[in-house]
């Protein structure tokens, strides 16, 4: 047969000559060859040959340092001829044969010979080993058999017997783990393994403890998909000898040993599995011979384990028959005891209607003898002595009606032949009242009470009354009446309300206010509600919100107080509610009246104020800015008086709306009123330049979606935002100033165009500080009489005199000489042009009657500007009137200086204005004429005397062609028209020869004098000689 020979030998030709004598082709034998005890060490850790051939001496060692790793391989020695001695002591060493290498080689043809025999003696000697052994486990395991069988009989629990089992099979099979436990299901029918023996685990604290917990009653493995609950689920052996890698291993609890390898072995008896075996860590690991070695020990467990569970269940029954027996024996006396004691009468009557059981109550009730129960009689023949005692009274009259005839049907002893009533009332002949119970039981007989029941039906009766006497009042009353259980459960709910508002019906009966359907309160409001209710506190006027049958809401008011017992102890609550929905109503109009704009829904100045407030206080304690836009719409009023205040209000509908739509819930939008409003944006960036950019993006949104066109009646319409925005972080400024600045820097938006936005600076803050002092100013001034007149001559081109124009100035008391490009304009604004311009005039006037007193002035004409307001005062032809006459003026040396766009607001109107005056004599000069947008036709109209050139293009006249040019036109036009033209701001010769050689022959500017004081106006005419030759007038 096929041999693997291992040959350690350094010695290479002695090695080829023993590979080529036994590495014969035709046997199929195997040499391989190694020099070194380090390469035979390496070799046999991958293989294991049949057979070792080891010379006695090699390159790293000598063959007695083989021994230790051969393993059970027989091995022969070859030792040289005069070593003898060492082959005899390496036979005593462990070495199974030896040879003796002759320098001729010859041993090399017995050498096959030799190795067979040692095969063969190694062999028998491993099979009588093999045999040995067997027997010894097969003593071994009938000994382990006999173990386990005294230990079942002798343990009351498993424990000890399962720990007893589990040391057998440990040594049986030679495993390092072991567990042993009982099999049983739960509830889901599912199979676990209650552990009551394994092999020591506790590598830690924490697993001792785990284990020491649950020894007792046993640890439980109830993890179907590991390795045990494959044994469960299958009730088949499982064999791995690769755990680690094993499917169905799903690891190890914490302090269980890593399984390597592993048995688990399914005990069973009477078809049923009642118990397993888990075996692991075999260094050999395990096969089907150990699962059939073990058979007959398991067999035996599982028939011991079935007795055992047989007895346990048989001492249970016994145990609990004993305690069902003492527990009846107990309830019985107890049961004897109470039918003695209770205030009721009973009978048991069986399924022959014989009375079985009575107790002394019945008796005393009905008056009856003890004789007549106790040789338990039939129910007929009581009620017969009942009868003929006359306790039922003539015709059975006191019994209920609807029990007369049963009761008159017992007495003529066919009683099971009517129908039993649950229940009757009958009065007995001293006038107490007895209500009469029955209760069938199967599969016969009944039981029946007997309860005096006088003082209840007394007492129901005056209930009744009552209950009438409060149902009337609940009825008639605007409230209505609730009471709740000591667990706050409604028990009950009186008054006309509750169908119809909203208040709880019956089938809420049960519930806490807090667990009613359609409640609107918020979880604050309940908890201090409930702890009120807790605390067992009175309470009043507590307000909830419920969502009536039809779905509309309804508000109610709610008080109660707790009621106590006889004793002292809360057994519930009781109080009354009330419909207050019609005032909630009105408190939420006179919040919405007072709080919110009335066209648009939106927070008024009211409430924006207060959340002004609030976003302030909410940026200073987060840290983060916010923002106040403050929007007005451009030419709004324009809108209001061409297409009427109806569809300006449309509009604002929808510009609230477009607003709303461009920034978050969060922030808040308001009306202040007309076409303002206000955005206020928290939460903003913690630096204020990235919150700035935020701020102008939600402006920006803002903007684009106000210049979408509006559609209204179906016409499109246009209006354009402009937009003022102040930043803020904290609450330095009061809010009042904040909406301030967003005004002030709404109008710096408008001042640069119009459709933009502008954020608001310290110098915008200045300058309307300064605006504000100043307009104050003026009002003081008017009442000071602190503006005077100042007058500049006009002059023709020889000098002489033609008139002066009366321009106004300030002579304040602090500013000094206040210039008129300061306070005309925000007099204008303000509207202090009005009452500036009458005074003015009034100025105006008086000095021409002055001039008129004497004969070298009394020619003097004098030009006066009207502004644009005062123009458009429906009355301006009644001031300037008054004026005149007041000073005693003459009309003809009047001229008033009008602005071409003042006349082109309203044409007509004008020429109505300044025809009035014209027939009176006073005059009218157009004042900066081509600066404005001319219209020939309406100058052709207009009753004027005189154009002005602006002094923009005589400035300019020289140097630039264009204003030489219209300035040109001007003269033309003026002189085609019959009208006297006047150039203003003539500042040089040069201009004034231009002027001359293109026919304008009138002048005034500062070549010739700038505005003067009336005295020094005066002296410059005396001292320039041009008093002679004046002309009558300007």
């Amino acid at each position: 047969m096929p041999i693997s020979v291992l040959l350690i030998e350094s010695d290479h030709p002695h090695a080829q000559a023993v590979a080529g004598a036994l590495a014969d082709p035709w046997s199929g034998w195997r040499v391989d060859v190694v020099e070194s005890i380090t390469e035979a060490r390496e070799y046999l850790l991958r293989h294991r040959p049949d057979i070792v051939l080891a010379a006695q001496r090699t390159m790293d060692g000598s063959a007695f340092d083989l021994l230790q790793l051969l393993d059970g391989v027989p091995a022969i020695i070859i030792v040289r001829m005069g070593a003898e001695t060492h082959a005899a002591q390496a036979m005593r060493h462990g070495f199974d044969d030896f040879t003796v290498q002759d320098p001729a080689l010859d041993y090399l043809l017995t050498l096959p010979a030799q190795i067979e025999a040692v095969l063969e003696r190694t062999s028998s000697a491993r099979a009588r080993r093999a045999a040995e052994a067997m027997l010894a486990r097969q003593h071994r395991l009938l000994q382990a058999i006999s173990r386990a069988q005294g230990m079942f009989i002798a343990s009351s629990g498993p424990r000890a017997a399962f720990e007893a089992l589990l040391g057998e099979l440990m040594t049986l099979t030679q495993s390092a783990f072991g567990l042993v436990g009982q099999v049983q299901r739960a509830d889901d029918g599912h199979p676990y393994l209650r552990v009551h023996a394994m092999t020591d685990i506790s590598w830690d604290e924490a697993s001792r403890q785990r284990y020491a917990q649950h020894a007792e009653d046993g640890m439980v493995f109830d993890n179907l998909h590991s390795l045990v609950g494959a044994a469960l689920v299958s009730g088949e052996p499982v064999i791995s000898n690769d755990a680690n890698h094993d499917p169905r291993s799903a690891g190890t609890p914490p302090g269980h040993p890593t399984l390597r390898t592993y048995l688990g072995l399914p005990i069973h008896a009477a078809g049923e599995l009642v118990a397993m075996v888990g075996l692991a860590n075999r260094s050999s690991g395990y096969s089907n011979a150990d699962v059939q070695f073990l058979q007959p020990l398991l067999s035996t467990i599982g028939q011991l384990e079935t007795a055992r569970r047989a007895e346990l269940a048989r001492s249970h029954v016994e145990a609990e028959l004993a305690r069902t027996s003492a527990l009846l024996a107990e309830k019985t006396r107890a049961l004897e005891g109470t039918l003695d004691n209770i205030s009721q009468g009973i009978t048991n009557v069986d399924a022959e209607g014989r009375i079985r059981v009575y107790n002394q109550r019945y008796l005393e009730l009905l008056d009856l003898p003890e004789s007549l129960l106790a040789t338990q009689p039939l129910v007929e023949e009581v009620v017969r002595f009942q009868t003929e005692r006359g306790d039922f009274g003539p015709n059975f009259q006191l019994i209920e009606p609807m029990a007369r005839n049963y009761v008159a049907s017992e007495y003529a002893a066919h009683g099971n032949q009517m129908p039993l009533p649950d229940s009757y009332v009958r009065r007995t002949p001293k006038g107490r009242y007895i209500e009469v119970r029955t209760r069938a039981l199967e599969p016969g007989g009944r039981v029946r009470t007997f309860t005096d029941v006088t003082d209840y039906l007394s007492t129901l009766e005056a209930l009744r009354q009552s209950e009438a006497r409060w149902r009337s009042l609940t009825d008639l009353s605007s409230d209505w009446y609730w009471e709740q259980d000591d667990q706050f459960r409604f028990v009950r709910l009186d008054g006309n309300p509750y169908h119809t508002e909203g208040v709880p019906d019956e089938m809420h009966y049960g519930l806490t206010r807090w667990e009613l359907p359609d409640t609107f309160v918020t979880e604050g409001q309940w908890r201090e509600h409930r702890k009120q209710l807790e605390a067992h506190q009175v309470f009043h006027d507590f307000e909830m919100q419920r969502l009536s049958q039809d779905g509309k809401p309804v508000w109610v008011s709610i008080s109660g107080e707790p009621i106590f017992d006889e004793e002292g102890r809360f057994t519930g609550y009781r109080g009354v509610a009330r419909d207050i929905t019609e005032r909630k109503l009105a408190e939420a109009e006179i919040q919405r009246l007072a709080f919110y704009d009335e066209l648009t829904g939106l927070p008024n100045r009211r409430l924006l104020m207060d959340r002004l407030e609030r976003a302030v206080a909410t940026t200073q304690r987060e840290g983060r800015h916010g923002a106040l836009l403050f929007l007005d719409l451009d030419n709004f009023k324009g809108i209001n008086d061409t297409m009427g205040h109806e569809w300006g209000d449309r509009l604002l509908v929808q510009v609230a709306a477009r607003i709303g739509a461009c920034v978050r819930a969060t922030d808040t939008v308001a009306r202040l009123g007309g076409d303002e409003f206000v955005v206020v944006v928290q939460g903003l960036h913690s630096q204020e330049v990235e919150a700035a950019a935020e701020a102008e993006a939600v402006g920006q949104k803002v903007l684009v979606a106000l210049n979408q066109p509006y559609v209204v009646d179906g016409c499109d319409m246009h209006s354009t935002p402009s937009i003022g925005i102040a930043l803020f972080q904290d609450a330095q400024q009061p809010v009042q100033e904040l909406l301030k600045r967003a005004d002030l820097a709404m109008y710096q938006a408008k001042a640069q165009g119009r459709n933009t936005l502008c954020f608001f600076d310290p110098a915008m803050q200045a300058a309307a500080s300064a605006r504000s002092a100043l307009e104050g100013d003026i009002r003081q001034g008017l009442g000071r009489n602190e503006f005077l007149l100042h007058y500049q001559p006009v002059v023709d081109a020889t000098g002489h005199l033609l008139g002066a124009e009366a321009l106004v100035r300030w002579q304040h008391p602090q500013r000094g000489m206040v210039s008129p490009a300061d306070f005309i304009p925000l007099a204008e604004q303000t509207g202090l042009i009005l009452p500036l311009g009458r005074q003015v005039l009034a100025l105006a006037c008086r000095q021409l009657a002055k001039w008129a007193t004497a004969p070298a002035t009394a020619a003097w004409a004098l030009a006066v500007n009207v502004s644009a307001q005062e123009f458009r005062q429906p009355d301006f032809v009644e001031q300037v009137l008054a004026a005149l006459r007041d000073a005693a003026a003459n009309p003809r040396l009047l001229k008033l200086e009008l602005t071409e766009s003042l006349l082109l607001h309203d044409v007509e109107d004008s020429i109505l204005k300044m025809q009035a005056l014209r027939t009176l004599g006073v005059g009218f000069s157009l004042d900066d004429f081509g600066t404005g947008y001319s219209s020939l036709s309406y100058l052709k109209r207009l009753p004027l005397d005189q154009l002005k050139i602006d002094q923009s293009f005589v400035r300019d006249v020289l140097t630039d062609p264009n204003d030489a040019a219209i300035a040109r036109t001007v003269v033309a036009l003026g002189t085609s028209l019959g009208l006297r033209v006047i150039a203003e701001g003539v500042e040089t010769e040069a201009q004034r020869e231009f002027l001359e050689r293109h026919n304008c022959h009138a002048w005034q500017g500062y070549l010739l004098s700038p505005p003067l004081p009336v005295a020094e106006f005066e002296a410059l005419v005396r001292r320039t000689n041009v008093m002679d030759g004046l002309p009558p007038q300007a």
